[in-house]
């Protein structure tokens, strides 16, 4: 019995000890780094840590799991709207108009134009993806439209029992407004000389 209890103080004193350890840089910094775009084609780039406590805020949406796919979707709006405002409080982001409305340049960081939006929205989901978050959903690359005089990007999820896709558009709205969810066909088919949105989302 005695060289069990051996290994029994043994293994106390290595737990111990791992406990005593300082903590990486990443966790003291909280939760990152998360890139975040802004200034028109994503032409500045910042890394963000957030709290903990924050990101509990956005994974707080998920904490009861949704019914259906639709519940999902709507959990995802929130969560994406909610996380735009926690990313301002550390970016000049909190400054973001709707569409391209917002002044720009070196004297006015923080607007975001459709690539900066696309890929920040993509990034968010991600990382909600990455925790496991996602029951209904899977993550794709950006979708893309093209009319004569413009064109425009958005973040994307695939619905996984049905495979349909669906647009996640933050770029019609100022900084944490709920972004538009629409079916990526529809959002897709508009006429080739359209320049304004279509809003056939059903949320």
């Amino acid at each position: 019995m005695r060289p069990f209890f051996h290994l029994q103080k043994i293994a106390g004193l290595i737990l111990s000890l791992a406990l005593a350890l300082p903590v990486s840089a990443a966790t003291n910094r909280g939760v990152g780094p998360i890139n975040v775009c802004y200034d028109y084609g994503c032409a500045t780039q910042q890394e963000v840590y957030i709290s903990r406590k924050e990101w509990g805020e956005i994974s707080g949406w998920f904490a009861e799991p949704a019914k259906d796919a639709s519940s999902e979707r709507e959990k995802i709006r929130r969560a994406i709207g909610w996380m735009e405002v926690i990313i301002g409080r550390y970016t000049p982001t909190h400054r973001d108009k709707g569409q391209n409305e917002g002044q720009w340049g070196v004297d006015f960081p923080g607007q975001l134009d459709c690539i900066d939006e696309s890929l920040n929205t993509t990034t968010y989901m991600k990382r909600i993806e990455q925790e496991g978050l996602l029951k209904w959903h899977r993550v794709l690359d950006r979708a893309y439209r093209e009319t004569f005089i413009n064109q425009h990007w958005s973040g994307q999820i695939e619905e996984i029992a049905t495979q349909e896709r669906w647009v996640v558009d933050s770029w019609f709205q100022a900084n944490g407004i709920l972004p538009y969810i629409q079916r990526t066909t529809e959002w897709a088919d508009i006429p080739y000389w359209f320049t304004s949105y279509i809003d056939n989302s059903p949320y």
